[in-house]
């Protein structure tokens, strides 16, 4: 049901560790919104620094580090998130060519996330996993989702375009600090939620960003929008028992990948 796919937006992946698969994920059936500011990403991990811009000729001589202090903290201390990665397209539907396309054949990722080869990938059907945050998260918060846009950006901004790190004092000395923490949001969330540096493309991120009350998880129960999982090339014959009887009668899909010389193929053997 995985391969032979020609729909390079059907599918959603998540690389994880065997044993969060197995305790948390697969055990509870979940999928868990976490903060922010929990990522590998100096730009999520780290409190952004603004500056302040006037149209109306306003005095600026507010405290910078108090006001970054506050506009950061509000942006990052209640945004929840989940991250995942998607198929490259496009797909030609033969598994022989476009193997190299899967979100679930990206060799760095499986070291980097998912135990260095020993743990899984999680196969979402991406219109189902929406389905269900709509249902359970999105009548409590603002939730958005989409694609992360990978550009390389400097530190000299231009004053005029790159004002997702200016606060606008017209604005918030008008509508006071809550309305203008909404306003700023709607504005730059683009630049400031979904936007990474160019080394980190080929993870070919899907994430959605919720912004909660707090900092406590979020866990999304996924029902069908599980429809398959990936062995890595390592994981051990005691993690792929305990998974296939975990997911046993609930139409997910299994698969594996092994390394044969240079190249990734399916475990058919």
């Amino acid at each position: 049901m995985i391969m032979n796919v020609t729909d390079a937006n059907k599918y959603l992946y998540h690389y994880t560790p065997a044993a969060k698969a197995i305790e948390c994920i697969l055990k509870n059936r979940t999928l868990r919104l976490s903060p922010y500011t929990g990522t590998n990403d100096p730009k999520e991990r780290k409190g952004w620094l603004f500056d302040f811009g006037t149209n109306e000729g306003r005095d600026l001589g507010y405290n910078q580090d108090e006001y970054s202090s506050w506009l950061s903290g509000e942006f990052k201390s209640k945004t929840l998130m989940t991250c995942l990665t998607r198929d490259s397209g496009p797909l030609s539907g033969n598994h022989l060519f476009d193997i190299f396309k899967r979100g679930f054949c990206k060799p760095r990722m499986w070291a980097q996330y998912a135990d260095n080869h020993k743990g899984v990938c999680l196969v979402f059907d991406r219109e189902r996993l929406q389905q269900q945050i709509d249902v359970q998260v999105a009548p409590r918060f603002h939730v958005i989702s989409g694609p992360v846009e990978y550009v390389d950006r400097a530190i000299a901004r231009d004053p005029f375009e790159d004002q997702q790190y200016t606060i606008n004092v017209d604005v918030l000395e008008t509508e006071g600090k809550e309305a203008y923490l909404l306003r700023h949001l709607h504005t730059h969330y683009q630049r400031l939620f979904f936007e990474k540096m160019t080394d980190w493309k080929d993870e070919s991120e899907w994430r959605w960003v919720t912004f909660a009350e707090s900092a406590e998880p979020i866990d999304v129960k996924f029902g069908s929008a599980l429809v398959g999982l990936v062995f890595g090339d390592d994981t051990s014959l005691e993690h792929r028992e305990q998974i296939l009887a975990l997911n046993y009668k609930k139409g997910v899909h299994h698969q594996g990948l092994r390394w044969k010389n240079c190249s990734p193929w399916y475990d058919w053997e």
